[in-house]
């Protein structure tokens, strides 16, 4: 037995040392790709002694300057304890939430179960039908037919209705989700009969109401829900939570900064700071298709939707970081839309804030990956 458990651990460790580079090499071409941006902040000496000085003392070794000018070419705002974006994705997130303990997690089937049924002060979408490892479950988790799965969505509404349709497994940014328009068993925005639909999607995937957004939400632009990203973390005193951005769409259904969405930096009482930013430093005082103004822009809630992450953050003990998509709907209910357990990112929220993801706290998440 122990020779079988000294495998185990060469062949993880192999694996963990393979995903580590995988993702090294990722980010170096992520910030080689904004080299432009980079090249227009520089630091003076003062600054880069504070970094130098910080760094060395929590993490034992120097930072490129990169990412810390990367940061504040998109605010102005100098902070000598912004958090590299590799340090993160390459260290501090594996050691932390081990994808293996984390993998299951991710099914995004599973979103019920983390965030409970409203008892912790948030609901989750309404799910009509799901396909988990291509076995077709109804709302109530019965195991159901194909045709059974299609006569449910057919029969769902009298009339007509919409829906979201989105892959649960191997997702990110926005990519393989889709709204379907219901009406007489096919999709009237396509013209597929369900069946066809439920066929593109593989075999694990969700049908969930579509939320209708808070007012103050659509205001901001109607085409895409606009979600909250709350990344929460656990410290030695407890669960804190980053700095908010709002997460707007601008071309099309989703709004995820990869997929042409634009962020912008909340306050924790809910008020929208005065400029959001695409990926590539696309600069927005006020919406580009509804015209809003986004400074000082109220939403709501949002005192209470970090209240709720630290509490939803409970449920997830072994897991220090947890991002959740937040929104509010049209009955002033919260909403969390997803969960993210592993490859997360820090970098939104500090571009959008000018200032460091993880603030006073910055030193002891260096500190768990300090090098000897």
């Amino acid at each position: 037995m122990k020779f079988y458990r000294l495998i185990e651990k060469i062949l993880l460790f192999c694996l963990v040392s393979s995903w580590r580079w995988f993702v090294w090499v990722h980010e170096i071409k992520n910030v080689r790709s904004k080299k432009k941006l980079i090249k227009r902040q520089n630091l003076t000496s003062e600054q880069k002694k504070l970094i130098d000085d910080f760094y060395l003392e929590n993490y034992g070794r120097k930072v490129s300057y990169y990412w810390h000018r990367l940061y504040q070419s998109y605010t102005g705002n100098f902070d000598y304890r912004y958090f590299p974006e590799y340090l993160f994705s390459v260290y501090l997130e594996p050691m932390t939430n081990k994808r293996l303990e984390v993998s299951a997690l991710e099914h995004k089937s599973l979103l019920t179960n983390i965030v409970g049924n409203g008892e912790y002060g948030a609901r989750v979408p309404k799910t009509y039908v799901e396909c988990v490892g291509g076995t077709f479950w109804d709302g109530e988790r019965n195991i159901v037919s194909k045709d059974e799965a299609c006569k449910i969505l057919a029969d769902l509404y009298e009339g007509t209705y919409q829906a979201i349709v989105k892959k649960t497994v191997d997702t990110s940014s926005g990519r393989d989700v889709r709204l379907i328009h219901v009406e007489n068993g096919i999709d009237a925005l396509t013209n597929e009969t369900l069946e066809t639909v439920l066929e593109t999607m593989g075999d694990n995937f969700v049908v969930q109401e579509k939320i209708l957004a808070h007012p103050n939400f659509a205001a901001l632009y109607p085409g895409s829900i606009n979600t909250l990203r709350v990344v929460s973390y656990l410290t030695s005193k407890g669960a804190r939570v980053a700095p908010v951005l709002l997460r707007i769409g601008q071309k099309g259904y989703v709004d995820n900064a990869h997929a042409g969405g634009i962020i912008v930096g909340v306050t924790d009482e809910g008020k929208l700071l005065s400029e959001a930013y695409t990926e590539y430093q696309e600069r927005y005082c006020r919406h580009p298709v509804t015209n809003v103004v986004f400074e000082d822009y109220q939403l709501p809630l949002v005192p209470e939707i970090i209240q709720t992450a630290k509490r939803l953050h409970k449920n997830l003990p072994n897991l220090r970081f947890v991002s959740w998509d937040f929104t509010v709907d049209n009955n002033s209910q919260i909403v969390v839309l997803e969960v993210n357990l592993c490859s997360q990112s820090v970098w939104m929220s500090q571009l959008a804030h000018g200032k460091s993801v993880f603030g006073d706290d910055t030193a002891e998440m260096l500190q768990l990956i300090k090098r000897k």
